[in-house]
């Protein structure tokens, strides 16, 4: 229920919005799943939509418990008065017969769209807190269901609870409406009836909830079915247990994604829908998939790629079906391994490209007069200019002007040469771009003669060389996990460990229990820089571009994520604090500091090598000896982003192919 700028609880999506919405779900898809109560907007447009087609757009609704309040609680039961009003509230909308009043965090306002013709199903719940249906079998026995539509013979006290819940909730829409429809709880892979003697987390197998404990009586004619979320990243299960890392596909490949979803179907009576599936198309990259569907760090075009094959594999397995989450891209998300370096209540406000939590959506928002990143000197028109001096010219390229400017998702700069018509040689020419956010001086590396007002560095060196560096004693990734990593923390507190690579971690290191093997901890070098077109107009358009190259050598573009400067929130600009004890807690700043060199490359020096001094060419602003000028660069904070809707290259694949095939 989120879009940029707001929280889902806030119910903000106009009917506008859900036209256009429902109207582009509905040529790709047959089923659009909800997690929760929608606006009464919602309601309206998916019953227009189908009032104009003969091919409906089925409703799959959700009812939501709240995470927090389940954990607070413990034990599930607490919560049954609540959860069945919920329930009732749920039916009663789809039938466009009720009004609900405002309540925080909830859709509220009349529901006058019979939309229950296309309602599939109820999918109740969440993915249930592991220590939370412990906790409710701890406080409970085993015991037996017997409803007037769902039976339990041999059920735990949580499957009990669910199939209580579920019994009212079917029983409600009988008595008033005269309807049965089919109904589930939600489940994922934490907590399915399978043994996972590969998992490394005790959590992550703690306990079972199976939807085969709850069966249809005769008088439910509608019937019940799983609803399981799998991905094929998490839990690490996925990619230690040999029975799945070595299956052997329908397409002759191994497919790990696969082997659990056949053993899942297998062990399971009752028809299995995987509720959700997907994979992020963002910069950053959370988990690894042994068979390389990761968390993260795909295009927008290899996510609807996988999105195809992952629905391909769902419907090989026998299941009843799949649904790709999600529709839209949420800025308000986070992920585990970034979370801390953000300000939660102002995540909405700025887009965090390098999460992949926000990017599972197949609609995008772009920022509007955003950079696109592919050489079009329009898109920097109201940049911040400077003016590049020095007259030393050891390299064939000539820097002319430096512009900076920003947008919702990182800070933007284009170098401007002098024009030669040819492509900028990188094995002569390279680039030291300096920001500073905390007014500390360094020692540049790379074996440069200069001192700047810098905590990072931006080298261009062409493909595959050029990245992002940060001060040590400002690096996060060292405070967050570099005693897990094994840094030498003592060198990166003094700032001794000098400039550094840009890292995010993937794996906090695990025992396999059986074997005993040791996974150790993994960390990405997410600073390295891709080159690339970032305008989604072209056909050679690649999402996770990084850094435009002009072949003809006039300009080159980048934009360098917020988070992974320090800022921990772009709309109101906090950084992270300067001083090591401050851990991640955030300061204000006002502006950025930009200095930007060129001279002449030094092949594959590290950035400690000071082997020999590297002497600067071209400066802007300039030089004052070895001192590197900078210029501060600033900007209003905002509360309400103005963007674009795109739908995402992942989209046109899915459009364009038969990934339903004849389901």
């Amino acid at each position: 229920m989120a879009k940029p700028g707001t929280f889902p609880g806030q119910a903000a999506i106009t009917r506008d919005e859900y036209d256009r919405w429902v109207d582009a779900i509905g040529e790709i898809a047959n089923v659009v799943r909800t997690y929760t109560i929608h606006p009464p907007a919602f309601y309206r447009a998916l019953a227009e939509y189908n009032e104009n087609t003969d091919d409906s757009l089925l409703l799959l609704q959700g009812t939501w418990v709240p995470t927090a309040d389940l954990l607070e609680g413990e034990d599930a039961t607490e919560m049954s008065a609540t959860v069945d009003k919920e329930l009732e509230r749920t039916v009663d909308v789809l039938h466009g017969a009720t009004s609900l009043p405002e309540r925080p965090g909830y859709a509220s306002g009349t529901y006058d769209a019979d939309v229950s013709d296309a309602t599939l199903g109820l999918l109740f719940g969440i993915e249930w807190p592991p220590e939370v249906v412990a906790a409710t079998n701890d406080r409970g026995s085993d015991g037996t269901l017997d409803g007037q539509y769902l039976r339990a013979s041999d059920a735990s006290p949580f499957e009990r609870w669910l199939g209580n819940r579920l019994n009212r909730a079917i029983a409600y829409e009988a008595r008033t409406f005269g309807v049965h429809r089919p109904a589930a709880f939600v489940n994922w892979v934490t907590t399915d009836p399978l043994d996972h003697p590969y998992e490394p987390f005790e959590n992550e197998d703690l306990v079972s909830v199976d939807p085969d404990a709850l069966q249809a009586t005769d008088a439910y004619r509608a019937g019940t079915f799983a609803a399981y979320h799998v991905y094929p990243y998490y839990p690490d299960l996925l990619n230690e247990t040999p029975a799945y890392v070595d299956y052997i596909d329908h397409r002759g490949e191994p497919n790990s994604y696969a082997g659990y979803l056949n053993e899942l179907v297998d062990v399971t009576d009752h028809p299995v829908v995987v509720a959700e599936f997907g994979v992020p198309s963002s910069r950053g990259i959370a988990h690894r998939d042994v068979h390389g569907r990761d968390q993260g760090r795909h295009t927008e075009t290899r996510q609807g790629e996988l999105v195809a094959a992952m629905y391909e594999d769902i419907i090989q397995a026998g299941t009843a079906g799949g649904i790709a989450f999600a529709w839209q891209n949420e800025w308000f998300k986070r992920t585990w391994n970034l979370d801390a370096r953000s300000v939660p209540g102002r995540r909405p406000f700025w887009s965090n490209i390098e999460t992949p939590e926000q990017r599972f959506g197949l609609l995008a928002f772009d920022p509007v007069d955003g950079i696109s990143l592919d050489g079009s000197a329009d898109d920097w028109s109201d940049a911040m200019t400077i003016t590049a001096t020095g007259s030393r010219d050891s390299t064939p390229r000539t820097l002319e002007t430096v512009q900076v400017t920003h947008d919702y998702e990182g800070l933007a700069v284009r170098l401007e040469f002098e024009p030669t018509g040819s492509p900028i040689d990188w094995n002569v020419t390279n680039t030291l771009v300096t920001i500073g956010l905390t007014g500390g001086v360094s020692e540049l590396p790379f074996g440069v003669d200069a001192i700047a007002a810098a905590d990072f560095v931006v080298r261009l060196a062409g493909p595959g060389r050029s990245k992002l560096l940060v001060e040590s004693s400002y690096d996060v990734f060292a405070r967050e996990f570099g005693q897990t990593a094994g840094l030498n923390l003592n060198a990166y507190r003094s700032g001794e460990a000098g400039f550094v690579p840009v890292r995010e971690p993937i794996n906090l290191g695990y025992t396999v229990p059986p074997t005993g093997g040791q996974v150790p901890f993994e960390a990405v070098e997410t600073g390295q820089l891709r080159y690339g077109n970032g305008n989604p107009s072209t056909a050679e358009y690649n999402s996770l571009t990084d850094v435009y190259d002009d072949p003809r050598g006039r300009a080159v573009e980048f934009r360098l994520p917020w988070i992974l400067l320090n800022v921990a929130d772009p709309s109101t600009k906090q950084r992270i604090q300067t001083p090591w004890d401050a851990g991640l807690d955030v300061t204000s700043f006002d502006s950025v500091e930009i200095g930007v060199a060129t001279y002449e490359s030094v092949q594959d020096r590290t950035p400690t090598d000071r082997s020999s001094k590297t002497i600067l060419d071209r400066a802007a602003p300039g030089l004052d000896g070895t001192t590197l000028g900078t210029e501060s660069y600033t900007w209003d904070n905002w509360n309400q982003p103005e963007y674009e809707e795109r739908l995402k290259k992942s989209y046109e694949v899915l459009r364009q192919s038969d990934w339903r095939g004849n389901v």
